[in-house]
């Protein structure tokens, strides 16, 4: 099989021109991060844009980060912003704490497949959180660390939205085991087709000065036990529970860990199912990778199944672009995933596209066979053999 040829995806937001706009000084201290030449001089700069944005969620006055995100004049000033202010939640958690205990507050992000014959909803809790704490000690989970506990609240992406982040501070001055103050998030499962969430676990840890407990990069030994637990106490009768946990990480590098896990899974049973729908029926589909700007200015990348003998029977998916998203990388991770299941054509649209086609009013998608009138300088086409 061939290897595809380089593209390049263009990314779809429409960032705001900064320049003669008035300042955020978060924004000028990203750009002169960015700017710097000498790696000392840009970690100054993020140090500074740290420490300023832990003194505003301290202050409980989110405005200018939020702001300084939906202001930001780069895909390169929005992700460092997010990297930044995931390190600022931190510092200013760990100033209110108490510092001859220091607590590690942690998240597990949990992608979650559900299924059943009818509809169902799934407990936003834990019946036994202990079960899963003794599970991960003995696993070795958080560098074999003894002294954590868990919240048996199963929470969503929306417990770590900008404007909750201050009330999240007081969760570094808890000692293991007393409970995280966190919404639960029921997981609603539709009758006859596979859902996938994403909810959290969050956790505290007492450690060392200068410890870092979160450094793993998979699940090791505990992963695989974790699934089975939670299938058991949440599962029974038709209904089908796949969890698959990634490694505990702060607050919002789990958010961010957690949206990208559940894009590649949502991918995978979009693929799967769809490609095998055509097999079985038509024969190979063909595939169209597509970027697309909405009318707030956000993006998606977006992937069309179709074959010429199926004029009804296209199949789109639609991936959502978030702060720390690159278009590019979600672009790869469709091909690659289009190459493991050897689907023979793939066309990828070098041009940004609308939300919203003209003619059907619908969420454009397009067709392999369909695509004249887009332009032979958009497309770069690639045939897998």
């Amino acid at each position: 099989m061939q290897s595809l040829p380089q593209f390049h995806l263009p990314d779809p937001r429409a960032f705001p021109i900064y320049e003669g706009a008035l300042a955020n000084p978060l924004i000028d201290l990203a750009l002169a991060a960015l700017a710097a030449e000498q790696g000392v001089i840009q970690e100054k700069r993020e140090t500074e844009l740290r420490a300023a944005m832990a003194a505003m969620l301290s202050a409980a006055d989110t405005g200018a980060i939020a702001d300084a995100l939906a202001r930001a004049p780069s895909l390169a000033a929005q992700r460092t912003l997010a990297r930044v202010l995931a390190m600022a939640q931190v510092e200013a958690g760990r100033a209110a704490g108490d510092a001859a205990l220091p607590t590690t507050v942690f998240a597990i992000p949990l992608v979650i497949v559900a299924a059943d014959g009818s509809p169902v909803t799934v407990p936003g809790a834990l019946p036994d959180s202990n079960e899963f704490v003794a599970l991960m000690k003995t696993g070795g989970a958080l560098r074999a660390n003894q002294t954590f506990a868990l919240s048996n609240a199963l929470v969503s992406p929306a417990a770590f939205a900008l404007d909750k982040l201050p009330s999240t501070l007081a969760w570094w001055s808890l000692t293991p085991g007393a409970p995280v103050a966190v919404e639960r998030a029921p997981m609603p499962v539709p009758a006859n087709q596979e859902s996938v969430f994403l909810r959290f676990l969050v956790g505290t840890a007492l450690a060392g000065p200068g410890v870092d407990l979160l450094t793993e990069r998979d699940t090791g030994k505990w992963g695989m036990p974790f699934t089975q637990a939670f299938a058991k106490q949440l599962g029974g009768g038709g209904l089908s529970l796949l969890a698959m946990p990634r490694p505990p990480q702060t607050p919002l590098a789990a958010l961010y860990q957690g949206r990208a896990a559940q894009r590649e899974v949502s991918l995978q049973l979009f693929a799967t199912n769809a490609i095998r729908k055509f097999r079985s029926g038509v024969g190979e589909p063909e595939a169209v990778i597509s970027a697309h700007r909405m009318a707030d200015g956000s993006g998606e990348v977006r992937l069309s199944l179709s074959n010429p003998f199926d004029e009804k029977g296209a199949e789109g998916f639609r991936a959502e672009l978030h702060a720390t998203d690159r278009a590019q990388d979600v672009a790869v991770l469709m091909q690659d995933l289009l190459r493991e299941c050897n689907v023979q054509s793939v066309t990828t649209l070098a041009e940004v596209f609308p939300d919203i086609d003209a003619g059907t009013r619908l969420p454009m998608l397009f067709r392999a066979d369909a695509l004249d009138g887009v332009g032979d300088k958009s497309i770069r086409s690639a045939q897998l053999h």
